[in-house]
């Protein structure tokens, strides 16, 4: 297996394990635990940045270091593994949209810090799941330009009307 694929399936698989678990995100019942919890949503974010940062590096370095020459998913595990670990993050950031509502149930105001560090951490969530997705997509449009080369005689169509058109000649 070519390394690069490798270091996508791994990170991929391992780094839900690595994120630091998140803090109660059940969000407090009162105006008065705010500002702790506003605490425990920074201190989240402060040990979760360096594992997001560390992966989506990971992530850029794998996909430009790749062979175009080699499959960049030869088991189909990374692409699964990266699917997977979306998910995850995704997840993740629908919990921080149930702990805002929560939040503003509870009194916080508008203006409390709570939902500075709620979209915080939002962001980080909404910037690893674009790099997966993008690490994700180039995989599969490497893999596919591949496939293509490696068997000329498959159609490949620039739009649904060409494909459309291809079905009534055949």
């Amino acid at each position: 297996m070519p390394g690069h694929s490798k270091t996508i399936r791994d990170v991929s698989r391992a780094l839900p394990a690595l994120v630091p678990a998140d803090p109660e995100l059940a969000a407090p019942v009162s105006a008065e635990l705010l500002d702790v919890y506003t605490k425990g949503l920074c201190r989240h974010y402060d040990e979760l940045f360096p594992v997001i940062d560390w992966a989506g590096q990971t992530f850029a370095e794998a996909i430009e270091r790749r062979d175009p020459e080699e499959n960049p998913d030869p088991d189909r595990e990374g692409a699964a593994a990266l699917e997977q670990a979306e998910v995850y993050f995704k997840h993740r950031k629908d919990r921080l949209g149930h702990s805002r509502d929560a939040c503003a149930e509870a009194g916080a105001p508008p203006s409390h810090t709570v939902f500075e560090a709620l979209d915080r951490l939002d962001h980080l969530y909404t910037w690893i799941i674009a790099t997966m997705q993008d690490v994700r997509w180039s995989v599969l449009i490497a893999e596919g330009l591949k496939a293509n080369v490696e068997c000329p005689g498959r159609r490949s169509f620039a739009s649904s009307a060409e494909w459309l058109g291809a079905l009534r000649e055949d």
